[in-house]
């Protein structure tokens, strides 16, 4: 018997007058299968990216919040210093007139060095120094003294209490305050005509006695690295710095402060 190749097979099954067609199953096409993945890909693709730009607007923001309380917190305790610079613990018994210590003093660090500030005023009972020593006496003179670690990026400060005011020192170390600050500039509001108004604004007073204000300003860096791309940022001269190679966020933080026990009236 012959049987030919070309020979087709009637698929369909006859029960009594009705013709049933069997159904076949057909699959994806190779063609059909790479525009599927194509298809995916894109998808996966534009998801990673979204979720990728997602966590670095996350991490920025992140890294400002945290910006902002360090900032604040520098400015925060330097201020309440400068503010307390001068003051007198009045005795239950005589009378004083004035501060016979030296309220603020400092140095002027220059270009891209950071400048130290030195606060003296006498405590009251209880009172604490920058190190957190009370004062067991009240009356004795605390002196703060505020400056930068440049190789660490710590604000440290170095704190003495005595029983009499004493020459300003500037201490090589103190206790660290607060970490991840680069700078700390300081522009010193002076009253030359005993208005207890500022006339101007100097990096060092020539008399330390005519300094009415301070204005305080930090400059900030995140901890993380790799938040930012390249560009730039303000520092506290306001000057445009291009943003270094490990692209840490970073911040100046600025704000005035009265020496007020010597202006009279100032809240």
């Amino acid at each position: 018997m012959v049987i030919h190749m070309s020979q087709k097979y009637d698929c369909r099954a006859k029960k009594g007058n009705k013709v049933r067609k069997l159904k076949t199953q057909h699959g994806f096409t190779l063609v059909e299968m790479m525009v599927a993945m194509t298809i995916g890909l894109i998808l996966l693709l534009v998801i990673g990216t979204i979720f990728a730009s997602s966590r670095q607007v996350f991490r920025e923001q992140e890294d400002n919040a945290r910006l902002q309380e360090s900032g604040r917190y520098a400015l925060e305790i330097i201020g309440r210093n400068v503010k307390q610079a001068g003051h007198v613990e009045v005795p239950f018994t005589g009378f004083k007139v004035a501060f016979t210590g030296t309220a603020i003093s400092g140095t002027n660090g220059g270009p891209d060095v950071a400048d130290t500030i030195t606060l003296q005023y006498e405590g009251a009972l209880n009172d604490n120094d920058c190190e957190g020593t009370g004062v067991s006496v009240a009356g004795r003179i605390i002196q703060n003294h505020f400056n930068i670690d440049a190789a660490n990026a710590e604000l440290q400060c170095a704190s003495q209490i005595s029983d009499a005011p004493t020459a300003p020192g500037v201490p090589p170390t103190g206790q660290v305050l607060l970490s991840n600050v680069e700078d700390l500039q300081i522009l010193y509001g002076i009253d030359t005509d005993a208005d207890q108004s500022v006339d101007q604004y100097v990096e060092l007073p020539a008399d330390w006695d005519q300094v009415v204000t301070a204005r305080v300003c930090v400059l900030v860096r995140s901890d993380k690295t790799n938040i930012v791309p390249d560009g730039n940022y303000l520092n506290c001269s306001g000057a445009t710095v291009a943003v270094p190679a490990d692209k840490r966020l970073r911040r100046t933080f600025t704000a005035t402060f009265n020496l007020r026990n010597r202006i009279n009236g100032t809240p």
